[in-house]
Formats: structure tokens, C-alpha cells, sequence
């Protein structure tokens, strides 16, 4: 019975990383299309765009769940990077041109990608033995 519990723990474990990953992506996707496109148009569609905002909303709201209530199932690790970036110096919008908010965000989100996975895979390793 407690490798059963231990092992329904991992999956639950892994699906929040997975989500995280997910959304942290998702972020990055949006910010790498919002600069690219900056005052050029990216040439996507109006419907395409709308997908695109539904998902970085999503992905926003995912994170700031996560960061909230993260630590009942992620490693408080993980959890310190999640508030790390949500606690983020900004660049003020009335200061800077549009592109350079989006790439500070991009290096703050692909930072914290990067540190969730290596975090994710020290607490499923740790839990998986």
C-alpha cells in the first residue's frame, strides 16, 4: 500500500511540473512573438493572435495558482523560483518601449524554465528512490 501512495505522489508530482513547463513555455512562445512582431506585424490572423493571448492568460494564471499553492506538491525549491519570478523587477511600461518589456520578460521566463526543470528533475529523482 505505501508504494502505491508513494507512487500515486510521484505522478501527482510530475503532472504539477509538467504544467509548470507547460506554461512557462507558453510565456516564452508569447513574449518571442510580441518582439519579433514589434511594430512590423507578426502576420498572424486575428484568430491566431486571440489563441495566442487565451494561452498566455492561461499560462499566466497557471503560475501565479502554482506559486500560491505550490508547495503542497512541488519541492519548496520550486516553489522559491515561482515567487522569485513573480516578484520580478519590471521595466515601466511609460519608460520603455513595448519589445523591451517583452524581453525582459522572455529572459526572466526562459531563467525560471530553466531552473524548474532542474529542479523538477532533483525532486523526482529524490522522490522516485
Amino acid at each position: 500500500m505505501r508504494k502505491f501512495y508513494s507512487e500515486q505522489w510521484w505522478q501527482r508530482k510530475e503532472r504539477a511540473y509538467v504544467e509548470i513547463i507547460d506554461a512557462l513555455y507558453a510565456l516564452i512562445q508569447h513574449c518571442e512573438i510580441q518582439k519579433k512582431g514589434y511594430g512590423a506585424g507578426n502576420g498572424y490572423s486575428e484568430e491566431k493572435e486571440s489563441e495566442f493571448r487565451e494561452k498566455h492568460s492561461q499560462a499566466l494564471w497557471k503560475i501565479k495558482k502554482t506559486t500560491d499553492i505550490g508547495g503542497f506538491v512541488i519541492s519548496s525549491k520550486a516553489e522559491g523560483i515561482l515567487k522569485e519570478l513573480r516578484d520580478r523587477p519590471r521595466l515601466d511600461l511609460n519608460e520603455n518601449l513595448l519589445w523591451e518589456l517583452y524581453e525582459q520578460d522572455y529572459d526572466y521566463y526562459r531563467d525560471a524554465l530553466n531552473k524548474i526543470v532542474s529542479a523538477a528533475k532533483e525532486d523526482l529523482n529524490a522522490n522516485r528512490a
